[in-house]
């Protein structure tokens, strides 16, 4: 069952299936929250200030390039491409913290009983990124699982690579201590800004999270996935199973969350491309050719 309401002037819509209760709105087509049983799963804010405040991107979609492309350029087709630099000199998904997709007002409608799309058109140039971009993506919650798809075609060859930064509580009020598990043959190595250097070193040593293990401290770091599913996160209340289509998976405890969250409140799971793939042709190729659709997937199971 879907109601629509508002959340501070934005539309907005709760979504229940079973014992769950999801909330999204229309600004930086955002997952304000998700509910089971009374009890809350995500991290959010009250207020829509918050939101425009905070420089954690909570709980929104994030795009064009989810992570970071290094020196805030690129080259593609013999052209050179500057996009926004909103981290010292690089880009963190997609730039300028104001004109970014978490802080835009995205057109969000119902889809079936279950369902809420909301859609963006991203101009030509939009924060340096090349070509005209249509993009949708799609929140479904099922009775035990929030699936979200991504889909998305542009009329010029351009770099895509969108994902959900929700923070998941999963209930405790620090992540540090729950239980995670990572299906990854390796991690990117990087330089004191979080750019890849472009070496896999394997996962080994507090990288090795191939059977699960007690989380000690903060991570921001990403992994080379190898098979499903993605991770596995388990606290005392509940145990969270990711399964995504994308190739990496970035890994944040939460270390620099702001107005008023406390640090380490959640975890970011984030399924991408590797970070910076526009200047690494060593890494699998993440080029949008122009009428082709992109299509990619995550799915976060609960029980």
């Amino acid at each position: 069952m879907i109601v629509e309401n508002e959340f501070c002037g934005y539309r907005s819509f709760t979504v229940t299936n079973g014992e769950f209760s999801l909330r999204l709105t229309e600004y930086g087509a955002t997952a304000l929250s998700l509910n089971r049983g009374g009890q809350e799963l995500l991290l959010g804010f009250d207020t829509i200030e918050a939101y425009e405040r905070s420089t954690a991107f909570i709980g929104a979609i994030v795009g064009r390039w989810a992570n970071r492309i290094g020196r805030a350029a690129f080259n593609l087709n013999g052209e050179t491409f500057k996009v926004c630099a909103n981290e010292g000199g690089n880009c963190l998904h997609g730039g300028d913290e104001n004109r970014a997709w978490n802080k835009r007002r995205w057109t969000a409608a119902p889809e079936g009983e279950n369902s809420v799309s909301f859609s963006l058109l991203s101009p030509d140039g939009d924060n340096g990124f090349p070509g005209e971009l249509s993009v949708r993506v799609i929140y479904t919650l099922l009775p035990d699982r929030l699936r979200i798809d991504f889909t998305g075609v542009s009329d010029r060859d351009t770099y895509f690579c969108p994902t959900s930064h929700i923070y998941f509580s999963l209930g405790e009020e620090n992540i540090l201590g729950a239980e995670m598990q990572i299906n990854a043959s390796g991690h990117l190595e990087v330089d004191e800004a979080l750019i890849p250097t472009g070496k896999i070193l394997p996962a080994e040593g507090a990288f090795d999270f191939s059977a699960a293990r007690t989380i000690e401290r903060d991570f921001d770091d990403c992994f080379v996935l190898t098979e499903p599913p993605a991770c596995v996160v388990k606290t005392d209340k509940v145990k969270l199973t990711l399964y995504t289509d994308y190739p990496a998976l970035q890994f944040y405890t939460g270390k620099y969350l702001d107005c008023g969250i406390a640090p380490n409140a959640g975890l970011a799971i984030e399924p991408e491309f590797f970070p910076d793939t526009p200047n690494r042709p060593e890494f699998p190729d993440a080029l949008l050719r122009a009428g082709e659709q992109f299509s990619k997937y995550l799915e976060f199971v609960f029980e």
